[in-house]
């Protein structure tokens, strides 16, 4: 797939460039929980480029799922301060996100400045993809580059109608996160391991359809794993599963039985909470009253033997509820296992939850990617066409 990208030579000086990223990142006490390999800060890199340029930056992000409505706690109030830190310059955040009040706003703007327009999706015509916002939008800019690969498999208009009203790019993370994901999927380096936890069967259903043939071994833990575990008609206590994604789960281990392995081992406990009395034991021996926390010893050891061989590692969700520091241990410890393997193999993860694991690993800067999607990153890698890809398509 090639797409249109900004030359480096370009011109930009005086224009009007809108810019749209993601600043989807946690909100703690009204500051935004990012990190130095977090969304905003290299989204922040691409920006000052910008900025450096001459270019009157207008940046659209969006925060949470409002639902068309101001939802105060979504507002990018927090985004436009992390943004002024990273920057070193004073970044303004525009109430409304079109109209002639932001218009107003737009011709007051100096070359280099960087104005931030509130919550996209306080719009209900964003996640409609209307054209009429689209074309709102327009008239703010000259040109329009999506540095968001999170949301290009949404077909919204700040994504995909914008497209439509305006010269459009590609932006550098973009360009980044395709070069690396078609590697991973045109020349895989044997042996490929796919890994994955988190929930539900059914979002990773695609991404195991088109990779089980390919790869020589899947890893699978999290409330994922008890799916599969469940599917084998092992006891899982209490355990939070997606009990629509066992029938799924069956369906694989049938056809792919020597490929997938499974948990030997977990840690349980009587409920999810920090600092709760755990216990290590083996798969069938998991009693009425447990919940499964974190994958076992023994798994983890089996766990990074493979993945110490591998020479192409995908991961994709959590092994253990990492939302409890208890709980996350086996997370941790796979997440170190994969970066170390990063120079002789291609390590590629992503996805909302993955990401602050691995930054809080410390090991965010070695991996080979460190995506910035979760959604869009499965879907591009199970060979679904992304909205936002497809309207850059040259």
């Amino acid at each position: 797939m090639r797409l249109r990208i900004l030359r480096s030579d370009m011109n930009l000086k005086g224009k009007k460039v809108l810019v749209r990223i993601d600043a989807n990142v946690p909100i703690a006490k009204g500051k935004a929980v990012d990190g130095v390999f977090g969304k905003v800060a290299r989204a922040a890199v691409d920006l000052e480029w910008l900025s450096q340029k001459g270019a009157k930056v207008i940046v659209i992000s969006h925060l949470g799922r409002p639902e068309g409505k101001r939802v105060s706690a979504y507002s990018l109030r927090p985004i436009a301060k992390r943004l002024e830190q990273l920057l070193k310059i004073p970044v303004k955040l525009s109430r409304e996100i079109v109209g002639p009040k932001v218009l107003k706003l737009v011709e007051k703007m100096e070359d280099g400045e960087v104005l931030l327009l509130e919550n996209i999706r306080f719009d209900a015509r964003e996640k409609a993809n209307a054209p009429s916002l689209a074309q709102a939008l327009a008239q703010l800019a000259d040109i329009y580059i999506n540095d968001a690969f999170s949301v290009c498999h949404r077909a919204h208009a700040s994504v995909d109608a914008i497209t439509d009203e305006l010269p459009s790019y590609a932006g550098p993370l973009i360009q980044n996160e395709i070069a690396i994901l078609n590697k991973v999927i045109r020349r895989p380096q044997n042996p490929v391991i796919l890994a994955v936890g988190g929930l539900k069967v059914r979002t990773k259903m695609p991404l195991l359809q088109r990779f089980l043939p390919k790869v020589d071994i899947v890893l699978v833990g999290g409330a994922l794993g008890t799916a599969f575990l469940k599917a084998q008609d092992l006891p899982v206590g209490k355990s939070i599963y997606d009990a629509e994604g066992v029938p799924l789960a069956r369906q694989l281990l049938k056809r792919w039985p020597n490929k997938i392995i499974l948990p030997v081992d977990v840690k349980v406990a009587k409920s999810l909470r920090t600092g709760v009395k755990v216990r290590n034991v083996a798969v069938d021996e998991i009693a009425a009253t447990d919940v499964i926390g974190d994958i076992g010893l023994e798994t983890l050891k089996i766990f990074k033997k493979r993945i110490g061989s591998a020479r192409t590692i995908i991961w994709n969700g959590p092994f253990g509820y990492c939302e409890s520091k208890t709980f996350c241990k086996g997370t941790i410890d796979l997440a170190k296992a994969i970066a170390a393997r990063t120079g002789k193999a291609v390590t590629v993860t992503g996805g909302g939850d993955t990401a602050p694991i691995v930054e809080a690993a410390k090991v965010a800067e070695r991996y080979t990617l460190l995506s910035t999607g979760g959604g869009a990153m499965l879907a591009y890698l199970a060979g679904e066409e992304l909205p936002g890809l497809e309207a850059l398509k040259m």
